[in-house]
This record gives C-alpha cells, sequence and structure tokens, in this order.
C-alpha cells in the first residue's frame, strides 16, 4: 500500500491534511491502513511516504502506534529476544527521545524506528517469513478465570496457549491487574540479558499510547516474548540455573523485615554493595541486597549502587552486552516503582542485583582507574558550552576521557541539564543502532530518578562512555528525514 493507496482508503486526501494545515490529524486513523502503509511500502520509499503524512498533519502519536502494531506484527522475539526485535524493545526509549526534541529534530528518532523496523521486516522475511496470525477468538468467562489461563500457560511456558490468554485477560482485567501479572513474569528469569523486563516496561510504557483498540498485537508479541527460554529445555520441567534465582529469592523474602520501606539512606551501605558486586555470584548478591535490608538500609541506596555497578561496567567496556547492565537495572527499577505489591517490588531489586553479578562475570575485572568510587576528573580547557563541547569530542575516539572530562564540568558546577540535553540532540541525529537510543534514554533516567548527591553526577558522567558524540554530518537516516521534513 503507498500513500496514494493509503488516502484512498481513509477516505479522501483532506482526511490527512494535505493542505499542509496543523491540526487534522484527529481525521487519521488509529493505525489500520497507516500500519499497513509502513509494513507494505519498500525501506527505500517509506520515509518519504511517512514525511508526506506528517507535512499533511499526522502527529507523533499516532505514528508511533503504527510502528508499534506494524514491528508487532512483523517481527517476531524468536530466536532471541534482541537482535531483530530490537525494532519493538526500542519504541519507548525512541518516545522519550522524541519527547525531548523539538522542531524537525523531535521526528528524527521515529524515522531511525522506521528505517530499523523495515531492516528487521526483511531480516525476518528471509529468516523465517513470519507475520502474526489472526487474533484468537475469545473466550467468554470471569476475569478471575482468564487470569488463571493466562497464569498457567506461563507457568507451563507454554508459547501456543499464552496467545489467546493474554487477550482474554487483557480484555477483562484492569490495567494495574494486567501489568502487576506482566511484571512478575518480566522478571522471573535471568536470561535475554535483562531484554525481557525491558519489553515489560516497553509495553508498559506504551499501551497508554496505542490504546485498547491497537493493544492486541503488542500484548500477543510480547507474551511470546516471555516464553522464550532462548535453547534451554522447558523451564518448567527442570531446573535451569536461569531460574533459580527467582526460586531461591521467593523462598528468601520472610527474612526481609516488614519495615524495609523505612530504611536509611546510607553511602557507606552503598559503597560496599557496590565492592560486594565486583566478586559475587547471582545468589549472593541476592544476599547482599536482604542483609542491607536487614541492617536498616534504604532501597534507594541499594539501587543507586545497583546504577554505580551498571555504569561501571559500561565504563570499563563500552560494548554493547554491558550496556545491557545499565539498561536492565533501569527496566528493573522501574518495575520496582510500578509495581503495586511489595513482592514484586522486592524480587525486582533481588533479581536486578543477580543480573549486574552476572553482567560483571562476563565483563572482567574493572581497571582501578575506571572504578566508579574512583574515577577521577580529567581537566577541560573551557567553561560552560565550551567545557561540554570538549567532553562530548571525546566520545568517538576516547569514551574514558569522555566521562573523566563530563565529570570535571559536573564537579565544577555544570548544568546536568544541559549534559542530558546535549545526548539527546547527538543521539537523534547522529544515533544509529538500537542500543543507542536504549542505553541513553536509560541512564538519562536512572539519573534522574536518583537522589541528588556526587554520586548521582558521578553515575551520569561514567554514562557518557556509550552516549553518542558528535559527527561531521547527521546520520544517513536523520539527513534524510531532515531533507524530507524541509
Amino acid at each position: 500500500m503507498d500513500r496514494r493507496e493509503f488516502l484512498h482508503a481513509t477516505g479522501s486526501a483532506a482526511a490527512v491534511g494535505l493542505s499542509g494545515r496543523p491540526g487534522l490529524a484527529q481525521t487519521l486513523p488509529e493505525a489500520g491502513a497507516l500500519h499497513r502503509l509502513l509494513e507494505d511500502t519498500p525501506r527505500e520509499r517509506v520515509a518519504a511516504e511517512l514525511a508526506g503524512l506528517i507535512r499533511g498533519g499526522l502527529d507523533h502519536r499516532r505514528a508511533l502506534t503504527a510502528l508499534a502494531v506494524a514491528a508487532s506484527r512483523r517481527v517476531r522475539p524468536f530466536p532471541h529476544v534482541g537482535f531483530k526485535y530490537h525494532t519493538v524493545l526500542a519504541l519507548q526509549s525512541v518516545h522519550l527521545t522524541a519527547l525531548n526534541l523539538a522542531g524537525r529534530e523531535r521526528w528524527l528518532p521515529l524515522f531511525w524506528a522506521l528505517d530499523y523496523f523495515k531492516r528487521a521486516q526483511d531480516s525476518e522475511r528471509r529468516q523465517s517469513g513470519w507475520t502474526m496470525g489472526p487474533a484468537p477468538a475469545p473466550v467468554s468467562g470471569t476475569v478471575e478465570a482468564a487470569r488463571k489461563r493466562l497464569i498457567d500457560a506461563l507457568d507451563r511456558w507454554d508459547l501456543e496457549a499464552v496467545d489467546p490468554a493474554i487477550l482474554d485477560f487483557a480484555r477483562l482485567a484492569t490495567p494495574e491487574q494486567l501489568s502487576e501479572l506482566l511484571f512478575r513474569y518480566g522478571i522471573r528469569d535471568l536470561r535475554a540479558i535483562g531484554h525481557k523486563v525491558i519489553a515489560v516496561q516497553n509495553v508498559h510504557r506504551l499501551l497508554p499510547i496505542v490504546g485498547p483498540e491497537n493493544a492486541p498485537p503488542v500484548l500477543r508479541s510480547l507474551a511470546a516474548a516471555l516464553q522464550n527460554h532462548d535453547y534451554d529445555p522447558n523451564p518448567a520441567t527442570g531446573d535451569l540455573p536461569s531460574d533459580r534465582t527467582w526460586r531461591e529469592f521467593q523462598a528468601m523474602l520472610g527474612g526481609i523485615p516488614k519495615s524495609w520501606k523505612q530504611g536509611r539512606r546510607d553511602d557507606a551501605a552503598r559503597n560496599e554493595l557496590v565492592r560486594t558486586l565486583r566478586k559475587t555470584s547471582e545468589l549472593d548478591a541476592g544476599r547482599a541486597v536482604i542483609d542491607l535490608l536487614q541492617r536498616g538500609v534504604s532501597a534507594g541506596s541499594i539501587w543507586e549502587a545497583l546504577f554505580a555497578t551498571a555504569a561501571e561496567l559500561v565504563l570499563t567496556r563500552p560494548t554493547v552486552v554491558p550496556v545491557h547492565a545499565q539498561t536492565s537495572a533501569n527496566a528493573f527499577h522501574y518495575v520496582f516503582r510500578h509495581a503495586r505489591t511489595e513482592t514484586t517490588q522486592l524480587l525486582a531489586l533481588l533479581q536486578s542485583a543477580a543480573f549486574m553479578s552476572a553482567f560483571r562475570r562476563g565483563v572482567g575485572d574493572t581497571k582501578p582507574d575506571l572504578r566508579i568510587d574512583e574515577l577521577e576528573p580529567l581537566a577541560v580547557s573551557g567553561t560552560g558550552t565550551d567545557a561540554l563541547r570538549e567532553a562530548f569530542s571525546e566520545l568517538p575516539h576516547d569514551p574514558a576521557s569522555g566521562a573523566r572530562k563530563a565529570l570535571h564540568y559536573l564537579q565544577r558546577g555544570g548544568s546536568a541539564d544541559r549534559l542530558v540535553a546535549g545526548a539527546r540532540r547527538h543521539l537523534a541525529r547522529n544515533g544509529q543502532g538500537s542500543h543507542d537510543y536504549k542505553f541513553t534514554e536509560a541512564a538519562l533516567e536512572n539519573h534522574r530518578e536518583m537522589a541528588p548527591t556526587a554520586w548521582r553526577d558521578r553515575i551520569l558522567a561514567a554514562s557518557m562512555a556509550y552516549f553518542t558524540g558528535p559527527a561531521p554530518a547527521p546520520s544517513p537516516v536523520a539527513q534524510e528525514a531532515l531533507e524530507l521534513l524541509d
């Protein structure tokens, strides 16, 4: 379907405001013909088609909705919850970046996401030819019965049964009931380097945007992702390492005092946990967290240690796998903040600690000068904007120096808000990978959620190691989008 067919399907050219007048976007369909346009238009033409609709009045929410539906329908979370599936996983980050930009630049993340979708769609077509089938017929009954069917399917890791079950429960449950259940199953195992909890976070953010009428394919895609157990045998039939912390931590919850939410801030305990996480196992990482809660240390201090560990791992090795320490910590913290039950909150905290230990083992020992608590600032020659520009200029060739110069900038009173804005602008204009978006928005949200301490800026500075730096010209996708929207 090209744009002319799309206009015919939606009634008329005026339906998308080809006069160019703003305020006509409300006449466009929510997804419908638009998501089919994104699915069916070849990669080399789809950006121009989208730009024409934007000039005619298409708003960002509807464009994002159509892309979320198209990506969910055309790219599956198999064999991995990652790789090509980032076309779905990165959408929340694309949305957050766009919200903080203005003018034409606000559309750049969406054009990047659209191009990534077309590449992922082509990859899926070559690998499997898969597309999402028709929605299963609804099963009548109560919300309690639908919940039991969904839990049974999830517990049995039954991919076929979970498809109708997620739709039935979503149709009958409140948004809060649906979210709480998805939160628990998003954090239940240590597979996929954190992509499952990221997938749940992503959908939780997208559902209010896409609306209930467009939610089914997004939810079906998520449910399938939660059932992916890599190349392991069915986890319901055995005791596998990736599932062990989930079972063990549930048994340990009774040892956590009921007053754990009234814990005190304790920087010494935070530092102690950072040191512990450099050398401990997944289960012992959770035990260390429980020990701190028993000693009255606040969950906030513990999360700060987890964010610091994640930032240190990225600073040590600014490559794709360590980046997931930061993105998964962000997603676990998101679940912690939005879950309604203390059980889910505590399990998110403990599983995040276990993941930090797993990532640490994969990265190896940290060089002493790159440890988060020993990172030294590197002087910059200018002040203010000049100092910040100098820090960013290091990123393409020396990320550690960029981080140390950012620390110098922040410690001398430089504006963290300016650094954050610069990170997003470089990302939108120069970012090319899904992890550029996922990592940047995760790191920025972690910074925003932390208490205003010296470590907050230290962690932000360390995150510079994977931020997108300046480039002589925008990325090819961004350049094309800017020209199309001009």
